[in-house]
């Protein structure tokens, strides 16, 4: 399990960026790592609970979803992201199994289904969407905020890929301990930095777009 964290996420349009990206670096940010693309898979139950409780401001809730990297498919994580109120922490495991790209949802639904060692196989769970972006990766001059800039956000059904919608967003994420939190306080006050967080979940965007373009979830 991860130690918990608070996320901050403030949310810009497309054509902004460039902007964002410079809101990091003259404030002292500097790149991380290199630029990934990150795909993932949501899972939810019959009675889409997940997102259910994600509108519904639940404070304590989990959303389920497959993930991996530029495209690597030999190294495919399941994660259980937690939040309690403004905590946040994942429970990760590394998928074992032979996939690729033809057999990539049969071979990932015949695992969650048979293998409660990710999943409660009690509950009938099914995969929903997939979301792809490009992530960047920055932190602050003396180490105590992460931050992530994620673009080029695509989603579509997991009954047909090829059916993509763009979503509209740039997302800026920080990321901190419980014990950097008035720091980050600060951080903003004394930059005089105007914009605010926001409540928002790449899964539930997604989730309206497609119900809301037609496309069968």
């Amino acid at each position: 399990m991860n130690q918990s964290r608070i996320e901050k996420k403030f949310i810009f349009p497309n054509q902004a960026s460039d902007l964002v990206k410079k809101i990091l670096l003259v404030n002292n940010f500097k790149k991380l790592y290199s630029d990934r693309y990150i795909t993932s898979i949501y899972i939810d139950n019959l009675n889409f609970d997940s997102a259910k409780d994600n509108i519904n401001g639940v404070n304590e809730r989990k959303k389920f979803r497959v993930r991996w990297y530029d495209n690597d498919l030999n190294k495919i994580y399941f994660e259980q992201k937690n939040k309690n109120n403004f905590f946040v922490w994942k429970n990760i495991k590394k998928l074992e199994l032979d996939i690729n790209k033809k057999n990539l949802i049969n071979k990932i639904y015949e695992l969650l289904s048979n293998n409660n060692k990710y999943i409660d196989t009690n509950y009938n769970y099914k995969m929903v969407l997939k979301i792809n972006y490009k992530r960047s990766y920055f932190i602050s001059d003396q180490g105590e905020f992460r931050a992530t800039i994620d673009t080029e956000i695509n989603t579509s059904s997991v009954l047909d890929f090829n059916q993509v919608i763009r979503l509209p967003e740039t997302i800026l994420e920080f990321k901190f301990s419980k014990n950097s939190e008035s720091n980050f306080r600060d951080f903003f006050s004394l930059r005089g930095l105007n914009i605010r967080s926001k409540k928002y979940s790449k899964y539930i965007q997604s989730f309206t777009a497609l119900e809301e373009s037609g496309f069968i979830i």
